[in-house]
């Protein structure tokens, strides 16, 4: 059973990618298995009702026929398509001489039988708007918009002839399909397997479309709140987590260090051995910050630049020092290559402990001690308890 949900989990993703990628041929592969077995449920009804003259008497003989001849049409236009696509299914040449008139064929010939064979009392409405379901999903609108544009001009022409009595509604039909008498057995057929088709088809596609824009939603959000290089918080988020935790800490009274880390000689990483290989240390020692914290409890972030940051709630300065030292130790030992030569880095850190709940002294303060350690010659960590801040002080003085 699990194998089974693994192979439909991947299933579903691989049909999410070929929507993603937007292959005109794959779009077409699609957008004919679909429609081919509506369109051979419909056109087998209509060849029964030629053939047997009690179920003829419900049509119109000569329109009867000109909608088989449709249906035998676009019974051959879709197996042309799948035999053609099949073979090139992966293709991602661009074959809008192909896109354009199927997608436009699928949404009118839709239209054309919902106003033929009536869509108020008929599963003709479902297989409606599943065309236009399924084909938007696969296509931009600009490929639709001939289709969509014939489909509204039919569907409010044949409004307005049905109010002014120049047609009949549902004018392939002889007799409304629905006189509150039990259906025709072969009509009770024809309906339930149209309409239950139509809405699995319909309601696959919807809930599949809807699947696809949650998981869209979170990768967007996921963007929005983490750094694109190093998959660390961004300085954004950062803040608000800061802020929420210390909030946290000055209504308990809990000491929390902060943690400002800046890669040594950035610029001559840079300059010397090119961007690529900075994007390299910088995704490097993402990873280093990730092994080295605590998960969840400890949030390292990129701040800036090559400059980081770590929240640690709940920790006091000595513990603090452990932790960064163990991450300046692996940067250290961290090889890096570039133009076939192999160089290093070093880190410089200031740390700050702080119990007032105050999310920007603590960063000036860690800030501080960041620039004492590079003014004192860089691969270093100093490390401080924040002095009181006015409130702590103020309480002290009371006290």
């Amino acid at each position: 059973m699990r194998s089974l949900v693994v192979r439909w989990r991947r299933g579903l993703r691989w049909v999410e990618d070929r929507l993603n990628e937007r292959y005109s041929t794959t779009g077409c592969l699609f957008i004919s298995l679909v429609a081919l077995p509506f369109v051979l449920v419909i056109w087998c009804m209509d060849l029964y009702a030629l053939l047997d003259p009690a179920a003829g008497r419900f049509y119109h003989p000569q329109l009867l026929r000109l909608v088989a001849l449709q249906e035998s049409l676009s019974l051959l236009l879709y197996l042309g398509v799948i035999l053609y696509c099949l073979p090139r299914w992966r293709s991602a040449e661009p074959r809008p001489w192909l896109a354009y008139p199927l997608i436009t064929f699928v949404l009118v010939a839709s239209t054309n039988l919902a106003i033929l064979y009536g869509h108020k009392d008929t599963p003709m409405a479902l297989v409606f708007l599943a065309s236009f379901v399924l084909t938007r999903a696969w296509f931009p609108l600009r490929v639709l918009l001939p289709g969509v544009v014939l489909s509204a001009l039919m569907i409010v022409t044949a409004e307005i002839l049905i109010r002014h009595d120049v047609i009949p509604y549902a004018p392939l039909l002889s007799r409304p399909v629905i006189t509150g008498e039990p259906l025709a057995w072969w009509w009770d057929i024809w309906m339930r397997v149209l309409y239950d088709m139509a809405v699995a088809f319909f309601s696959l596609a919807m809930f599949f479309i809807f699947g696809i824009m949650e998981r869209r939603h979170r990768v967007l959000e996921e963007l929005t709140r983490t750094d694109t290089l190093t998959g660390l918080l961004n300085r954004g988020t950062f803040m608000r987590v800061l802020e929420e935790e210390f909030a946290k800490q000055a209504r308990h009274r809990r000491a929390a260090c902060v943690m400002m880390c800046d890669i040594d000689h950035f610029k001559r990483v840079n300059d010397t051995w090119g961007h690529a290989a900075g994007d390299a240390v910088l995704l490097r020692f993402g990873q280093l910050l990730r092994e080295s914290v605590r998960q969840p409890i400890d949030v390292p972030a990129r701040f800036g630049g090559e400059e980081f940051v770590v929240l640690l709630p709940e920790t006091g300065l000595e513990a603090a020092r452990v932790v960064a030292e163990r991450i300046a130790t692996k940067l250290r030992e961290a090889v890096f290559e570039a133009d076939g030569q192999r160089f290093s880095v070093t880190i410089s850190i200031g740390i700050t402990e702080v119990d007032d709940g105050d999310p920007e002294r603590a960063l000036r303060e860690a800030d501080a001690g960041l620039y004492q350690a590079k003014a004192a010659g860089r691969d270093r960590i100093i490390a401080a308890v924040a002095p009181p801040g006015p409130l702590l002080a103020a309480e002290q003085i009371e006290q």
